[in-house]
């Protein structure tokens, strides 16, 4: 018997649930001018190694001391220099290994079909050159199912992964048509800039054609999950323009030792969008000290007293079974996010808690391991005891609208054998 609660880590630093950030079209990285370490990752030569890999030249770079992490970029648009936040933070703690993908960067494009099959091959012969040990992976889109891959054929080489903007995936679900010539519309800066890069860049529109090929036709789905046995967070924007919440809440349901992060107000570039949100919830995933990147503001401090008190009132009152208590820490147009969609409104609140106690076998014994409060964010870590072994359950995550919970969210709660 595997028990299963909550699966969500979701982060939003905040006044007020009710002030929305905007959501803006990210232009290129580059262009936006983002807190940085100064160094051009992915174009860093005093910490860049070149490998071959079948048919290509696949370029890597190392930073930091400890155990190894292997950083992996999104795909098209996507290059090492766009985890710059990631790299600065994660070479404080590990020894990061960010790997160009072939055709992007300064790694070679090959001649192989472009398939996630053949990108992981890449990355475990970078592995070969740098370590012995399992590593951490971070995966961004297509650097995502790379990792997915690279776990999946490779277990030995995956100790634990985090996975952005990656999910189920069915043939047809993506139609890519990609001209250069559009691209460079886009954003001229970047393309110039890694055109520059890009040992053929006279191929650039053969990656587009490659990438689109290999998009069509990919499955990643329940049985592809299932093979896939090393821990795994998995996260997305909830408004992720490519990757629909549903698939990401599913792909977490298929992978046997998932969890899941949902990101408010946020797209398919999470990290570029709230760094603050994805670095508090990736670094307690993979349980790095916490660091200063959140400054606590002295409203902020106001905030942790008020959601402390509602939160103990809330968790005595869950403790307890007693709905109506539980409902008075509930706005009237709060939202709770369950495994089989979102419900809205108390009456709707009433009827999921009601349901979830009827579910949970009598006797369950559930503990709070870790809370975390951060101005309108709340996130408790629990575990379950099973005899004598502690299992542990996940996460999930509150965030409130004044003296009230107003967004909720849990993945799969429900026992599975």
């Amino acid at each position: 018997m595997k028990n299963i609660f909550t699966v969500l880590l979701t982060l939003l630093i905040l006044p007020a649930f009710s002030q929305r950030k905007e959501i803006k079209t990210m232009k290129s990285f580059m262009v936006n001018s983002l807190p940085t370490s100064g160094i051009p990752y992915g174009n860093n030569l005093s910490k860049g190694n070149y490998v071959n890999s079948d048919d290509a030249k696949i370029y890597y770079e190392v930073y930091g001391k400890g155990q190894p992490l292997v950083v992996l970029h999104g795909g098209i648009a996507g290059s090492t220099y766009e985890m710059t936040q990631l790299i600065d933070n994660f070479s404080k703690h590990y020894q990061v290994i960010a790997i160009s993908t072939r055709g992007h960067g300064k790694s070679e494009l090959g001649t192989k079909p472009h398939t996630y099959e053949q990108k992981a091959k890449d990355v475990v012969t970078v592995l070969n050159e740098v370590t012995k040990d399992s590593v951490t992976v971070f995966g961004f889109s297509d650097g995502g199912y790379t990792g997915y891959y690279l776990a999946s054929k490779f277990p030995q080489k995956v100790k634990q992964m985090v996975i952005i903007g990656a999910a189920e995936t069915h043939p047809g679900d993506y139609k890519i048509n990609l001209k250069v010539s559009d691209m460079m519309k886009l954003d001229k800066l970047y393309w110039e800039q890694q055109l520059q890069l890009m040992p053929e860049p006279h191929r650039l529109q053969e990656l587009f054609d490659k990438v689109s090929d290999v998009s069509a036709k990919m499955l990643v789905s329940k049985d592809f999950f299932a093979t896939i046995k090393c821990p795994v967070l998995v996260m997305a924007g909830n408004h992720d323009q490519f990757v629909s919440t549903k698939r990401v809440v599913n792909a977490s349901k298929m992978i046997p030792n998932a969890e899941l992060a949902i990101i408010p107000n946020a797209t398919h570039a999470v990290f570029l969008e709230d760094f603050p949100a994805v670095w508090a919830v990736t670094s307690s995933f993979l349980k790095i000290p916490k660091n200063n990147i959140l400054q606590m503001t002295e409203q902020t401090k106001t905030m942790n007293t008020m959601v402390e008190q509602i939160l103990m009132h809330h968790l005595i009152a869950f403790g307890e079974n007693n709905l109506d208590e539980i409902l008075k820490d509930y706005t009237e147009q709060s939202v709770i996010m369950t495994p089989n969609g979102s419900v809205k409104g108390l009456a709707e609140v009433r009827k999921f808690f009601n349901d979830f106690f009827e579910v949970i076998p009598s006797g369950s014994s559930f503990t709070m391991k870790q809370k975390t409060i951060e101005g309108n964010l709340a996130y408790i870590a629990w575990s379950s005891e099973s005899g004598s072994n502690e299992i542990p359950m996940g996460t999930d995550t509150f965030v409130f609208e004044g003296d009230k919970i107003q967004y909720h969210t849990v993945a799969d709660y429900r026992i599975k054998k």
